[in-house]
């Protein structure tokens, strides 16, 4: 399970050190790899491999006769690579998923339960910067949904 806002540094061939916790976390799952890709608000996202391939699964029961069905997953699916952590516990990020969310010096990780989410230091301030109206909305959504928390 992965929880927590860790902040790093990206040195600049891309490596990032993943949290201790994050990777006792795959350690227990049984596979030290992640699958990371583009994601929403200009940030990357990693998963563990066995909560990908049922993404992965997920994905491919929709139908690709749907513009939006082929266009997420050009985006999300498209730019997924699968990367193993070196003997310091790091990952190599490839060049265009760096470009894609902005990542060059100060680098953010939030962990959300069954993935964490990578982003720039400067992009993740502007994400927190919204108003409490959008937060307000966001609670507003989670009670439609019944969530007990």
């Amino acid at each position: 399970m992965f929880r927590g806002r860790f902040e790093y540094t990206i040195d600049a061939k891309g490596r990032l050190s993943i949290p201790a916790r994050f990777r006792e976390a795959l350690r227990a799952r049984g596979d030290e790899r992640v699958m990371v890709t583009n994601y929403f608000e200009s940030c990357l996202v990693a998963y563990p491999l066995d909560v990908w391939r049922t993404i992965e699964d997920e994905l491919g029961r929709l139908s690709m006769f749907r513009r939006e069905v082929r266009t997420f997953q050009r985006f999300f699916i498209a730019s997924a690579v699968e990367l193993s952590l070196d003997k310091q516990g790091r990952i190599l990020v490839p060049p265009a998923l760096r470009g894609y969310a902005s990542l060059e010096h100060d680098i953010v990780l939030l962990g959300l339960v069954n993935k964490f989410e990578i982003w720039s230091r400067a992009r993740w301030e502007e994400e927190l910067s919204f108003d409490e109206g959008s937060l307000n909305e966001a609670a507003r959504v989670l009670a439609e949904l019944d969530l007990k928390i």
